[in-house]
């Protein structure tokens, strides 16, 4: 098996900042929350913490982990026990995800476009359908706040 890390993933490396947006599919806005993410590299396998602050002022962590096989990312959540995913390069300095979770017995389904925009920032749009029905999109522009050797 080759462990190799595509290069794209190493220049996504850093603490990330941004407002996550969610549209509903009519394009409304339904909620809006601001994002760190936390994104290393350790050999072959792949840390991500990310950090939600919500309106209420509630704080939310997700964490995941990951090993890359053959080129591809394959993420686990031990925060959702549910939770499959994988990422690759798609060129063009793109990361595509693939991922689906169990979240409060529903299944969702995402997919994920990752674009640097420059050497800070990145923009992410994401696809969400619950069930096989579109549920809308969020999407994230970011700028690198600390760059993590």
């Amino acid at each position: 098996m080759d462990y190799e890390v595509p290069e794209i993933f190493n220049r996504h490396i850093g603490v990330w900042q941004g407002t996550v947006i969610k549209v509903n599919p009519q394009g409304e806005r339904q909620r809006s929350f601001h994002g760190t993410f936390a994104v290393s590299i350790d050999g072959y396998d792949y840390h991500q913490v990310n950090t939600y602050i919500l309106p209420d002022g509630n704080v939310r962590i997700l964490r995941f982990e990951g090993r890359f096989e053959n080129g591809v990312l394959i993420l686990s959540s031990a925060d959702y026990p549910e939770f499959a995913a994988t990422a690759w390069d798609a060129g063009n300095e793109i990361i595509l995800f693939s991922s689906s979770k169990i979240e409060e017995g529903k299944r969702y389904t995402y997919v994920e476009t990752m674009t640097l925009t420059g050497a800070n920032s990145r923009v992410r749009s994401t696809q969400i359908f619950q069930a096989g029905v579109f549920d809308g999109i969020t999407y994230i522009e970011e700028t690198r706040q600390e760059q993590v050797i």
